[in-house]
C-alpha cells in the first residue's frame, strides 16, 4: 500500500465523526488536491511547516481543526480550543435564501471571517507554531466552506437536527452527517471498492476539467453557491417534500443520484482553490518562515559578543603568564661557593 493510501486509510477509520465539516476524507482529498498545485515557491513555504513524521504531507492535517475539539482525539487540550467552533460555519436564517455579510458573520466569527483572518495572518511573517496553526486552520476552513451545508439553516444547526434513515439503514443519521461522509462513504464502496486514492485521482481529473472563474478568490459569492444549492435541493427528499427537524426522513437512491455529483464537484473546487490561495500566499511572503527562526536576536548578540571578549582576554592573560613563566625558567641559578664561617 503506497504512502498516500495508508494516510487516507488513517483518516478513514476513525472510531469518531465530527461534526464541523467533511469528514476526514473529503477534508484530505481537498488538502491533497491544493498540494498537488503548489508552485517551487509554495512548496518551499508549506514544507518545513509540515511535521516531519508526516513526510511532507500537508493531508495528514487537513482535519487538525476538528480534532482539537474532542477529548478523544485530544484529551488534555480540547478545552483551550472551543472558541474557535463557530469559525467552522455560517447560519443563515431558514429559507432565507440569501447570504448578507452583516448579519450572519457579525465580527467576522465565521468560517468565512476565519478564512481571511488567517490568510491574513499568513501574510505576514510569523514565528513557526503561528504559522503551522494559522496554516492549518486555513486549510481545513477552506474546505468546511465547500460543505454546502456549512453555510446551513439556525434552527436545524446546519442539518444536524433534521434526522433520519438512509439508504434503508436501520439507525438513526442527519441531514449534515450523510453531506459530511454519508454520501462519500456511499461512492467510495460502490465505485472505488472503498479505495481512497483511486477515488482521489477521479476528483483530481474532475478539477483539472474545471475552469478557473473570477470568483475564485471570491468567498461571499462561495457561499452564496452554497445557499442556492440548501434552498432548491439539500432539504428537499426524493418526493420533492421539504424535509425538517420535526420528521424523520427517508432517503435513498434517488437521493444520492442526486447529490453526489455536487459533493464531487465541491471537492475538486474547494482543492483547486486552496491550492490557488496557498501559491499566492507564497508569492506575497517576503521571506520563507525558518528565515526568522534562523535569526539571532539582539540579547543573544550580545551574550555571543561578550563570552567571546571574555574568551579573548583569557586567552591574552594565559600568554602572559606563559611568558613570564618561561623567562622565569630561562634565568640562571647562581650557587655561592663560600664556605660557612665557623
Amino acid at each position: 500500500m503506497s504512502t498516500g493510501s495508508w494516510l487516507f486509510l488513517v483518516f478513514f477509520v476513525k472510531i469518531y465523526l465530527v461534526v464541523h465539516g467533511w469528514g476526514p476524507v473529503g477534508h484530505s482529498i481537498i488538502v491533497r488536491l491544493a498540494q498537488s498545485q503548489l508552485s517551487t515557491e509554495g512548496s518551499k513555504w508549506v514544507d518545513p511547516l509540515i511535521p516531519w513524521h508526516w513526510q511532507r504531507n500537508l493531508s495528514a492535517m487537513a482535519s487538525w481543526a476538528d480534532d482539537i475539539l474532542y477529548s478523544d482525539a485530544n484529551p488534555t487540550g480540547y478545552g483551550n480550543w472551543q472558541w474557535s467552533r463557530p469559525l467552522h460555519y455560517i447560519n443563515v436564517p431558514d429559507w432565507n435564501c440569501e447570504y448578507k455579510p452583516e448579519r450572519d458573520c457579525v465580527n467576522e466569527v465565521c468560517v468565512a471571517g476565519a478564512i481571511r483572518n488567517y490568510t491574513k495572518r499568513l501574510e505576514t511573517e510569523w514565528d513557526e507554531i503561528q504559522q503551522k496553526e494559522a496554516l492549518y486552520f486555513l486549510i481545513h476552513f477552506t474546505g468546511d466552506i465547500h460543505q454546502p451545508l456549512h453555510t446551513g439553516f439556525v434552527s436545524d444547526r446546519g442539518g444536524n437536527s433534521v434526522k433520519g434513515h438512509y439508504m434503508g439503514g436501520s439507525y438513526l443519521t442527519n441531514l449534515h452527517s450523510l453531506w459530511d461522509s454519508g454520501l462519500l462513504t456511499t461512492r467510495l464502496r460502490r465505485d472505488f471498492h472503498s479505495n481512497t486514492s483511486l477515488y482521489y485521482d477521479y476528483i483530481h481529473k474532475l478539477m483539472l476539467e474545471q475552469t478557473p472563474g473570477k470568483d475564485d478568490n471570491n468567498i461571499d459569492v462561495w457561499i452564496q453557491n452554497n445557499v442556492k444549492v440548501v434552498c432548491s435541493q439539500i432539504y428537499v427528499d426524493e418526493y420533492n417534500n421539504t424535509m425538517n427537524a420535526s420528521a424523520n426522513f427517508t432517503l435513498g437512491e434517488i437521493y444520492y443520484n442526486r447529490s453526489i455529483s455536487v459533493i464531487e464537484q465541491r471537492l475538486a473546487e474547494g482543492g483547486r482553490r486552496l491550492g490557488v490561495i496557498l501559491n499566492q500566499l507564497a508569492s506575497k511572503r517576503p521571506q520563507k518562515p525558518s528565515d526568522k527562526n534562523n535569526k539571532l536576536g539582539a540579547g543573544t548578540i550580545a551574550l555571543i559578543v561578550v563570552l567571546a571578549v571574555e574568551c579573548l582576554l583569557a586567552i591574552v592573560v594565559g600568554i602572559i603568564l606563559w611568558v613570564r613563566y618561561k623567562k622565569r625558567s630561562a634565568s640562571p641559578v647562581s650557587y655561592s661557593l663560600t664556605s660557612p664561617k665557623i
